[in-house]
Order: structure tokens, then C-alpha cells, then sequence
């Protein structure tokens, strides 16, 4: 049958076959079997046959014993219906159209993760802003069926700046994650203006405003830091380099620390051997990798330097290793990797594996399943141990969700990198003018510096307000933050 696929599809696949005979390096155990009605062209009727399913992959049968087997991944699929056959589901790829009927609702609820659906409206009611930023907006979703909410970064196909290559391979990479720390993909859609991601939404708050309004302790610091090793060791384990470790994109699914979720693959980017990339300079000032400023080949170890950088945090509270009164200075002692390890009060143990994770070196530095491994989470890789949860609490709040634009510092691979812009002098702030240690930037006090490259290029410079907040020696969230605001938090002005 004749593809449905709009001709301005971003996931046209003109040069693959819809069956293939080719061997596929798959395990027979892991194919689920089931029985559906199939047109037959020969006999003019419904005929029943096996297909089997593993994720994104179907296999069938011919006569001759042939087994043929196709990849769904962002083929379009939607739910049909026949009078006198029942409810089907219509699978689309290139020019080829694969219709199923029968008992359809275990395959569509697994397909549509990793296909393509068009329609939205049909299914959810696309509701307030939560966030935007140069190259997504962010909104809370409900579906029709049961109100329940979500949350759906949508991507405008008109905008300059929209990057096909750079969407596709972010859904790629989020249908690969399968950690309970890592933020889940559910769907996508598309239509002619848009394309739609949509993901959990997530109700209680970011890291970044925990550090802002709450003193961890040293058990504490070490909980949550595990749960975002542990999450990356799974990510890495996926070949796939996060770039963009930072406090406003770990989430809490639930308010307490063991509920944290590593999201915003925007900036993620496939492992190579080379360690040179198409997009290089990656990040955010500030948590950003030294040898990623300085231009230099990298790896995974990368993104063991930022979870250090929210270690320190931890540790520190509110107190940044670079921040200083020049932002151009604090770029510089980024790349130089100039911390003060002094103001870190924990044990030994604790601030030597902050040294392994924040080593300039990166041949030197600690991987994270090194860091994993450490002395001082002993009882977190011990199973039969029940850690006690310490929550807090938060009425009505919704969590940051960093759209790609909120942390882009890049410049194309094999070109040199732009001159450091000189922007305004950041003072100090301390009690009747004295100065202190500064506090850590927010995110949307954060300048990032534009890449020549158009469609990715950093967000504009943001104004520095840091204010003196008093810090509780619990885990409740400012129940003054409105769900806009959390969102707006962390997504970057519109690019000019």
C-alpha cells in the first residue's frame, strides 16, 4: 500500500526496504509472538499469521521459511479501523504500508515510543507554556482519555534555526534510556509546523533550586551525587556522552533525593574514537570539561568533570569554584580548572573522590564507574542495605525542563573558536560591602557565548541578579515558585 508519509517528513527513509532477509544479530527468546488478521491480495480475504515484535524490530514468516524482519524506528503508525474486521494498526515507512488487526493495544503501546504519529490534537489538549528557548518551547500536555499530564517540547519546522539531524538523533538517544534516573520518552509527533517530543512531566522542582534554598549535609551530598553517577554510568554504558551535566537539568521526579533524573539530551552526542564531534564546544560555563574549551578531544570522562563541578556544589552549597567579578576571568578559570578545594569541610575520603572526579587531566581524572566504585558509597552498591529517604515537600510545583538553546557553548569541529566576549563586571556581594565568596550563578543569569554556526547558536547574555538568600537546614521548596517560573528558570533568551 501506498506510504502516507507527508513529503516535508523529517523521517523520510528513502533508502531502506521495509522487509529485509538479511541475518540480524538478535536473540529468538527475546521476540514476543502474536497472531493478526492480514489483507491477502491472492485470496481477496483476512488471513491469520504470526508476527513477532522485539522493540522496534517485527519479524514474520513466508512459506518457504524464509524469515523477513523490518525496523519500525520512526516509521509512521496509527490506529485503524474496518467494518466488519475491527481495530487494526497501519505501520508506514517508505512506500510501504503493513496493516494488523486483532487485539492491537500491547503493540501500539510499545510501537508508538519508537514511531512517528501524527494528529496530537486528536489525543491531548496542548496546554499552558512552561518554558522556551531558541530552539523549543516547552508545555504541560493532557491527555483527552484520562487528563493526565505530561510534558511536550515542540520544535517549530519553520524556525531558521531548526536542525532536523540534531532532533533526530535526541529522540534516538532518549528511546535508548531505560533508568529509573534518566527521564523517559513516550512519544512523538508530527505535523506540517511542528515536531512534538512528549516525556514524563516531572512535579517537584530541579537541583538548582534545592542548592539556592537548602544546606545539604555531607550524607546527603553523597545520596544524591550517587544517583547521578549511577545514571550516567548507564548512559555511558549506551555509548552516549551527556555534554550538559549541570544542577537545572537534574529533576526530582519525587520529592526526595533518591528520585533525581538526568534529563535534556539536546547537547548529547554519540562516543567516538576520535573524540572530535560535529558540534564540539558543548555546554555551560561553569560545569563545563576543560579540554571542551580548550577545543581538545574528549570523551565520557567529560561528563564525570561535571558531576564532580555538582558535587562541589553540594558540598559548597551555593559557593561556585569559578565564578568570579569577570565573567570573561571565569570562562578562563574554567578552562584552567581553577578550584579551591579548601572551602570543601567533608572527610578525607569525600574530598579526594571530588579531586579524582575534578582532575585537570583527563587521562588522569576518574571515570564514573570508577567513581562508582568508590569507598564512600559502599553502602549504596550493597543491595541488602535499605536507604532511608529524607524528603521534602512542595505544593503545586513543576519542574525545570532545559530545552536545548539553555546551555549551548559550541563551535563547529575543526574551527577555531570564537573570541571571548568581554561583558559587564559582576561584583561581589557580601554584608555592608565586604567582599565573599560569590554565589553560584542561576541559569538564567548565565552568558553564553554564540556559535558561528546559525543553528546552533548560544543564547543571549543574560542580566546577573544574584541576591543573598537565608539558607534552611531542610529540604522544602520555596513555595513561592510558580510552575512558568520554574520552567522559565533554566531556558535562555531568544536569539536575535
Amino acid at each position: 500500500m501506498k506510504s502516507r508519509f507527508s513529503s516535508d517528513s523529517i523521517f523520510i527513509q528513502t533508502d531502506s526496504q521495509f522487509w529485509n532477509d538479511q541475518w540480524i544479530q538478535m536473540k529468538e527468546s527475546d521476540f514476543k509472538e502474536d497472531y493478526f488478521l492480514i489483507y491477502s491480495h491472492n485470496k481477496k480475504t483476512y488471513k491469520n499469521k504470526v508476527f513477532k515484535r522485539h522493540g522496534p524490530i517485527i519479524k514474520k514468516v513466508k512459506k518457504n521459511g524464509l524469515e523477513l524482519w523490518c525496523d519500525i524506528t520512526n516509521a509512521m503508525i496509527e490506529t485503524i479501523q474496518i467494518q466488519h474486521v475491527g481495530l487494526g494498526l497501519r505501520i508506514t515507512k517508505n512506500s510501504y504500508c503493513l496493516e494488523l488487526f486483532g487485539y492491537i493495544d500491547g503493540w501500539f503501546k510499545e510501537l508508538k515510543k519508537f514511531c512517528i504519529q501524527k494528529q496530537i490534537k486528536n489525543l491531548f489538549i496542548i496546554s499552558n507554556k512552561l518554558g522556551c528557548g531558541n530552539f523549543a518551547d516547552v508545555h504541560r500536555l493532557i491527555r483527552k482519555s484520562d487528563q493526565k499530564e505530561f510534558a511536550v517540547k515542540i520544535y517549530d519546522k519553520k524556525s531558521h534555526k531548526f536542525d532536523s539531524e540534531c532532533i533526530i538523533k535526541e529522540l534516538e538517544i532518549l528511546r535508548k534510556m531505560d533508568h529509573s534516573n534518566v527521564i523517559t520518552v513516550l512519544e512523538a509527533f508530527e505535523s506540517q509546523k511542528s515536531v512534538f517530543i512528549v516525556t514524563e512531566l516531572l512535579n517537584s522542582g530541579n537541583l538548582d533550586h534545592i542548592l539556592s534554598k537548602t544546606v545539604l549535609t555531607e550524607d546527603d551530598a553523597i545520596k544524591g551525587i550517587f544517583k547521578i553517577i549511577d545514571a550516567l554510568t548507564y548512559i555511558h554504558s549506551k555509548g552516549v556522552i551527556h555534554r550538559d551535566i549541570k544542577p537545572e537539568n537534574i529533576l526530582f521526579r519525587k520529592p526526595n533525593l533518591e528520585e533525581m533524573v538526568i534529563s535534556d539530551f539536546g547537547l548529547a552526542e554519540y562516543h567516538n574514537d576520535e573524540g572530535q564531534y560535529k558540534y564540539h564546544r558543548c555546554g555551560t560555563v561553569g560545569n563545563m570539561a576543560p579540554e571542551i574549551l580548550k577545543d581538545q578531544s574528549y570523551d565520557y570522562k567529560a561528563d564525570c568533570y561535571s558531576a564532580g563541578i555538582i558535587f562541589y556544589q553540594m558540598l559548597t552549597q551555593v559557593q561556585s569554584p569559578f565564578i568570579v567579578e569577570d565573567y570573561q576571568e571565569t570562562i578562563q578559570r574554567n578552562e584552567q580548572g581553577l578550584i579551591d578545594f579548601s572551602v570543601v569541610k567533608s572527610s578525607s575520603a569525600v574530598v579526594n573522590l571530588l579531586k579524582q572526579m575534578l582532575e585537570l587531566d583527563p587521562y588522569k581524572r576518574c571515570s564514573v564507574q570508577q567513581a562508582r566504585s568508590n569507598i564512600i558509597f559502599k553502602k549504596f552498591n550493597r543491595q541488602t542495605i535499605i536507604i532511608k529517604r529524607k524528603r521534602f515537600y512542595q505544593d503545586q510545583t513543576t519542574s525545570s525542563y532545559s530545552s536545548r538553546s539553555s546551555s549551548i557553548y559550541q563551535s563547529p569541529m575543526n574551527q577555531p573558536s570564537p573570541l571571548l566576549p568581554i561583558s559587564p563586571t559582576y561584583k561581589y556581594i557580601g554584608l555592608q560591602n565586604l567582599c565573599s565568596i560569590p554565589l553560584r550563578l542561576r541559569s538564567h543569569d548565565r552568558k553564553l557565548i554564540p556559535s558561528p554556526n546559525k543553528c546552533n547558536s548560544g543564547a543571549n547574555s543574560a542580566t546577573l541578579q544574584l541576591k543573598l538568600k537565608n539558607k534552611n537546614s531542610n529540604f522544602k521548596i520555596n513555595q513561592k515558585n510558580n510552575i512558568t517560573g520554574m520552567y522559565s528558570s533554566i531556558c535562555s533568551n531568544k536569539a536575535n
